[in-house]
């Protein structure tokens, strides 16, 4: 792990991972802890997909594990915008009571 200072005071930190058998150093402005959650998602979901479908090369793995993370995220992002709006009318229901 190693932090680098860029413009403004904003760190970037950088890890080495292993993904799906292939070393990778990952770069962000997240922490560390983050980053390696990342690679240990992607690793899993790349690994859940070739276990599946063993016949895959390496390529069609990580487009698929890109199209199940992206669809997950968009799910919870969904979910995400729905409570805030059951949220916001809770909050509006309860200002008209006083």
């Amino acid at each position: 792990m190693t932090k680098h200072p860029t413009s403004g005071n904003v760190e970037v930190n950088k890890i080495r991972a292993v993904i799906y058998g292939q070393d990778y150093q990952i770069k962000g402005r997240a922490s560390v802890d983050h980053l390696r959650m990342v690679a240990m998602l992607v690793d899993h979901k790349m690994k859940e997909i070739g276990e599946a479908n063993p016949r895959l090369d390496l390529n069609r793995v990580a487009v698929l594990a890109a199209v199940n993370v992206a669809d997950e995220y968009l799910k919870l992002r969904q979910e995400y915008e729905d409570l805030l709006r059951i949220l916001e009318q809770a909050q509006a229901l309860g200002g008209e009571s006083e």
